[in-house]
């Protein structure tokens, strides 16, 4: 029953916006070789550690994927904004948008939503010990018609998951996570393509890992179980290893701008019933917070102080 209400609530919201069209039932398509590893959460990593901004913050985030200037003939672009509501709680709906760059070989212009996510995040500080923080997770993903077959799976996600985050109090600049989650699915009426060794089925997750942290850079590495034996139909496993790097850009090097942007580059590596896949993978991240926007545009905006010139 919460599987399929937060999903309805996500297709509610989607259609509330005039994104939602119909279409026809279609088969999932086989997917390619060579495709990189599915990452379904936007942002820089497929998982979400227990951070949270101060209570009242608003984040806008734009997350333009950059690769696909070369790898499709549309850039995906990921927008949204991520709500601190209170100490514990945070919302965050976002929407992957996509667009024809003119690049590739196709000459259709098009442009429109292909996927929206609904997400909500509860901290838990200093739980279950005092150096530790827990974060508990929702996250429904739900396609939408009318975009690139290759562009979404094709199925409607909910992802309960959590993670526990540990401080080392030696070694300050090192963090350690792990935790676990579930993926459950349902077909949609969208056409998709999965990528290779994505479960297809409803499946059970562990993820572990560990940050270095050096300030403006970041290192991380991820590991990841998968495996659908428990609550899928079928039995198939999957393992994932995911090194990254992120860079937060200094702002004098952005003409001090209040936007923070981030970089990441790193690797991914996958194993599972369609074998083994390395691929390398970049990002863009931009974040500004909904104070510093209405900031900017009373500064731009005219100043009735000033004179009338004669």
């Amino acid at each position: 029953m919460l599987r399929s209400a937060l999903i309805a609530l996500v297709a509610l919201t989607a259609a509330s916006l005039g994104l939602a069209q119909v279409v026809p039932p279609d088969a999932v398509v086989k997917p390619p070789k060579g495709q990189p590893i599915y990452i379904r959460i936007p942002g820089m990593f497929g998982f979400d550690l227990p951070n949270i901004d101060p209570p009242g913050t608003v984040k806008l985030i734009f997350n333009p994927h950059v690769s696909d200037l070369i790898r499709h003939d549309y850039i995906r672009v990921d927008g949204g904004f991520r709500w601190a509501v209170n100490d514990h709680f945070e919302f965050s709906p976002e929407a992957r948008a996509y667009l024809t760059h003119g690049l590739g070989d196709t000459t259709d212009d098009g442009y429109g939503i292909g996927e929206v996510r609904l997400g909500a995040k509860y901290v838990l500080r200093k739980w279950p010990v005092a150096s530790t923080e827990t974060s508990f997770t929702l996250s429904a993903y739900v396609p939408i018609s009318g975009a690139p077959i290759d562009m979404t799976d094709g199925l409607n996600h909910l992802a309960p998951g959590f993670l526990v985050q540990h401080h080392l109090v030696r070694h300050p600049k090192w963090t350690i996570f792990s935790g676990a989650g579930f993926d459950l699915v349902d077909p949609s009426e969208v056409p998709g393509t999965p990528v290779e060794n994505q479960p297809l089925d409803d499946s059970m997750n562990f993820t572990a890992g560990t940050i270095y942290d050096l300030g403006q850079i970041k290192w991380t590495l991820t590991t990841t179980y998968a495996t659908t034996d428990w609550i899928g139909h079928d039995t198939h496993n999957f393992f994932y290893l995911q090194p990254n790097v992120l860079w937060y850009v200094p702002k004098k090097w952005m003409l001090h701008s209040k936007t923070q942007w981030i970089l990441s580059l790193g690797a991914r590596v996958s194993w599972g019933p369609d074998g083994t896949q390395v691929s390398a993978s970049n990002r863009v991240r931009a974040e500004i917070t909904f104070r510093q926007v209405m900031e900017k545009m009373r500064f731009l905006g005219p100043d009735d102080s000033t004179p009338d010139a004669h």
